[in-house]
Parts: structure tokens; sequence; C-alpha cells
């Protein structure tokens, strides 16, 4: 059952962790969903297609998102009770930060399970469909790149011009198609408004058309034939989704499972992508006490440089996992020397912040950072008071 310290400590560590998580992933989605909404339009493909693709790039923002999230989590929980006294309270009562960290390391348990789900059997899905949906952008398969005011050709003697689109392409006023055929036939179309679908079979893309006429010109008739309509379906001859290639062509988007059980069969990409994975998934366990470390502050300092570092620490720790990966993966480099090696420097410099912290009297992790960053402040301070008074 979980004592009162415990619940305390949950909830000044779970509100900050989940604050964090939804403003970072925000913030990366946002940041990719700009040259996403460019790609889309300069393709002609549908608008409503890009949040789609922003859903499938979360689960990989998210082996970032989560960890960083988790430190922040820790790290304000215990900065508030070391600048309000409550630890120093909890402290003299006989509670030992290692007491303090197991309701952290509670929630990094469960992140891990979180994790684990994300990084070996959701992001390998999610990969892949976004790379669908990026080949079915570019091929036509959910909407023929139409550009307003321009002539353009869908192949298969068949060009197509509209004077404007709304709803970000899927509604097309005043349509002008016509399509030539190699026996020397030539169908124009000319209609008010259309609008593009998928075939119930996903054989072709239709363009449906409303209130138009139709023209057959044969050369074998002495005079062509004019049909008016109120709709009119043309086919399009299209690649659709089902030639996009198979998922598992890369080890990105192969499964816990499927790496584990194709490991032996001599790809170094599988082997380093199989430790990677295992690597980001177990570091979650080392966080809680990275943020426990850098959360410890001086009461009459308050300077908030700990999420500096811890935030550096961690986004230069990803990094190194990202090039061990590509390294690793052309067989140039074992993956233990540059995955397990950064993961283990990880684990001692969080090792020795915490020792610091749990062990030395009245000890804070960074206090030796902060003098040399009083000092460098107070310096340029008053070299700018100097400026000013001579100025």
């Amino acid at each position: 059952m979980l004592k009162k310290i415990d619940k305390y400590i949950l909830t000044g560590t779970i509100i900050p962790l989940i604050i964090t998580l939804g403003i970072s992933a925000l913030l990366l989605l946002l940041e990719k969903m700009l040259s996403l909404f460019d790609f889309v339009i300069n393709q002609g493909g549908p608008i409503d297609i890009v949040w789609r693709m922003l859903g499938n790039l979360m689960p990989q923002y998210l082996t970032l998102v989560i960890p960083l999230s988790m430190f922040l989590g820790v790290l304000l929980c215990i900065r508030n009770l070391a600048l309000n006294s409550e630890l120093d309270a909890m402290i003299s009562s006989g509670l030992s930060l290692n007491r303090l960290v197991a309701p952290s390391m509670a929630i990094a348990l469960f992140l891990l399970v979180i994790n684990v789900i994300v990084v070996g059997f959701v992001q390998p899905h999610s990969r892949y469909a976004y790379h669908g949906l990026i080949f079915d952008v570019r091929s036509g398969a959910l909407g023929a790149s139409v550009k307003a005011g321009e002539f353009t050709d869908l192949g298969d003697g068949l060009v197509l011009r509209i004077e404007e689109s709304k709803d970000g392409g899927q509604l097309l006023l005043d349509i002008f198609a016509q399509k030539e055929s190699e026996d020397g036939q030539i169908l124009s179309i000319s209609a008010e408004r259309g609008n593009f679908f998928v075939s119930p079979d996903e054989r072709f893309l239709i363009l449906r058309l409303y209130n138009g006429t139709l023209i057959n010109l044969d050369s074998s008739q002495s005079r062509p034939r004019i049909l008016n309509f109120e709709m009119h379906d043309l086919p399009i001859d299209v690649p659709i989704l089902q030639s996009f290639r198979d998922r598992g062509g890369e080890a990105k988007e192969m499964t816990l499972f499927e790496l584990w059980q194709a490991r032996g069969q001599g790809n170094q990409e599988i082997v380093a992508t199989l430790h990677s994975r295992t690597a980001r998934a177990l570091s979650i366990l080392i966080v809680p006490f990275l943020g426990i470390a850098l959360g410890l502050v001086a009461k009459r300092s308050g300077k908030a440089l700990g999420i500096t570092v811890g935030i550096i620490i961690l986004l230069v720790y990803h990094k190194m996992l990202e090039f061990g990966l590509s390294f690793s993966a052309t067989g140039a480099i074992s993956p233990w020397l540059v995955i397990w090696l950064p993961t283990l420097l990880f684990m001692l410099l969080t090792a020795r912040l915490y020792y610091i912290g749990a062990f030395k009297v009245g000890g804070v992790p960074l206090r030796k950072i902060e003098i040399i960053y009083e000092v460098i402040v107070e310096a340029v301070l008053k070299i700018i008071r100097r400026l000013r008074t001579t100025s």
C-alpha cells in the first residue's frame, strides 16, 4: 500500500511529467507539420493526409519525449521539495534519497513497458505507414497532383486542367479533361465540378464529374458525339497502395520479435537495431536517478541549472545512440562499442551525480558549476555596468 509520502511524490512527479510530455510532443509535431504541409501542397495531395502523417510520426518522437518528460517530472518534484525545505524535513525524519526514489522508479517501470511497446512494436508499423503515405502522395494514389490553372498530364493519354480547387483539393471547379486513345479517338470533357476518390476494389483512382458535357471525336465518324451528363466517372490508372513495398524491407520497420528471430542471418543492421532499441528501453530506468541528482539545489541559489544540464545530457545521449546505430549498422564498428559504451558512460555519470547528492553531507552535484556560473555572470554584469557608465 502506498504511503502518504509516496502519493505526495507521485503527484508532484506525474503532473509536470504529463505537461512536459504534451508540450514536447506538440512542439516537435508543429516543427514537422510545416514541412509536411509544404510537401503535400507541392505534390498536389489532399491536405488532410498531413494529420495521418503526423499521427504516424508520434511514436518516433516518443523515444525522445518519454525520457525527457520523466527527467523533468522527477527533477521538478525534487527541486520543489528542496526549495520549500520539505526535503530537509524528510531527511531529518529518517528518510533518505534512496527511499524517495521508490515512487519515481515505479513510474519508470511503467514507462519502461510503454517504451518497449512503442519502440518495439508500434514504431515499426507507424514508420512503414508514414513512408507508405509519402509514396501515395507522390504517386497520386490519394489524389492526383493537379494544380489550378495548369495542364496536368496524368498519363495514359489523359490531360486535366482545373480553374480552382477548394477544401484542400477535395473539390475541383471548372474542369476540362481530354483523353486520347491509341487508335486516335479523342474524348473531351468539361464539367462544373468534381472530386477524386479510390475505387472500391482499389484498382483505380476515380475522377467523378458533375454537370458537364462529353464530346467524343472519332475519325471513323462523320461528326462528333455530344453527351450532356449530371454525373460521370472517369477512371485513372495510377499506382495505388498495393504497389508500395512490403513492410520489413528495413530493419527499422521490424518489430522486436522479428529482429530477434532474424538476428542470426548475418545482417549487421538488424543486430545494431536490436541493440539500439534495447539500450533505449532500459535507459529509462536510469533517468529517475539523474532527475533526483540534478533536482537538488541550494535554497539560497534557486537556479535552474540542473534543468539545462540534464536536457543537454539526455540530448547528447540520444544523438550518440543515433550515431551508434548508423555506424554499427554498416558492420564497421561493434554495437557494444558505439551503443552500449555510451549507455555505460550515461550510467556512470548519473551514478556519480546521485552519489554526491545521496551520500555526501549537503551534497549538491552541480554546486561547483553553479559557483563558476555565478562568477561568470557577475563578471559580465560588471563589464556591462562599466560600459554604461563610460557611455
